[in-house]
């Protein structure tokens, strides 16, 4: 059983930031029937028949950003079905155009919080998380709305198979240390790559981002932590 309230909405501030494009609205029209997906009243029995497509295995990145790192991840993995969550429509609109010029079929998208689509994904149905550079809402009386907290990675243990890996990037210190401590509490995770001494060692199979790039021009330190779900 879920233990996020399946109808709470968690979203603070703008789903969206500038207008889009004309382009870019006649390519999110095109796309849109064949990607989203609109999350049901109840459980998901079966993630991956949401594809129409057969795939081995689903992987999930919440927050995709502007999408490069799903769509480089879709074409490496052509036999893995991947979802994307992201609530902000020019994120949305750029992966789109990212889907339709490339020509991809296993990546679906749900333009919302992630977490409602989480609390309602079946145990053990997930072989990747991905949570890279989310919003680390410095303010204190803001750490409540970090994506990462006790209760969404108790979820993410529940979603995710035996051995698999849950793939975290930020470039907040504050906010790395805060995800450590809450990593830590859950003893289902184990750290397998980044610790509290030396955590900028980078995955090679990651696909660097425009956010991410932008971060280290500017001076900040990205920080790279890969946990695995324990075996039962």
């Amino acid at each position: 059983m879920s233990s996020l309230h399946p109808h709470k909405r968690y979203l603070w501030g703008r789903r969206q930031s500038r207008p889009l494009k004309p382009n870019q609205k006649d390519i999110l029209n095109k796309v849109w029937p064949n990607v989203l997906l609109e999350l049901p009243e109840g459980l998901i029995t079966d993630p991956l028949k949401m594809f129409s497509l057969s795939y081995t295995e689903l992987w999930l990145e919440i927050g995709f950003g502007g999408g490069e790192h799903l769509v480089a991840q879709a074409i490496a993995h052509a036999d893995i079905g991947f979802i994307g969550c992201e609530p902000y429509i020019n994120g949305v609109a750029s992966l789109a155009c990212q889907i339709h010029d490339q020509q991809l079929h296993n990546i679906r998208i749900v333009k919302d919080d992630a977490r409602l689509l989480v609390a309602k994904l079946p145990s053990n149905s997930v072989g990747r998380l991905f949570v890279l550079f989310p919003d680390p809402w410095p303010k204190k009386r803001h750490h409540k709305r970090r994506i990462i907290q006790e209760a969404s990675v108790a979820e993410f243990a529940r979603i995710l198979k035996p051995g698999g890996q849950f793939n975290i990037a930020t470039d907040d210190q504050d906010y790395a240390s805060w995800i450590q401590n809450i990593m830590e509490g859950n003893s289902k995770f184990e750290l397998i790559l980044g610790n509290r001494i030396r955590m900028t060692d980078r995955p090679t199979d990651w696909p660097v981002t425009r956010y991410e790039q932008k971060g280290i021009v500017q001076g900040r330190v990205p920080v790279y932590l890969t946990y695995t779900l324990k075996s039962l």
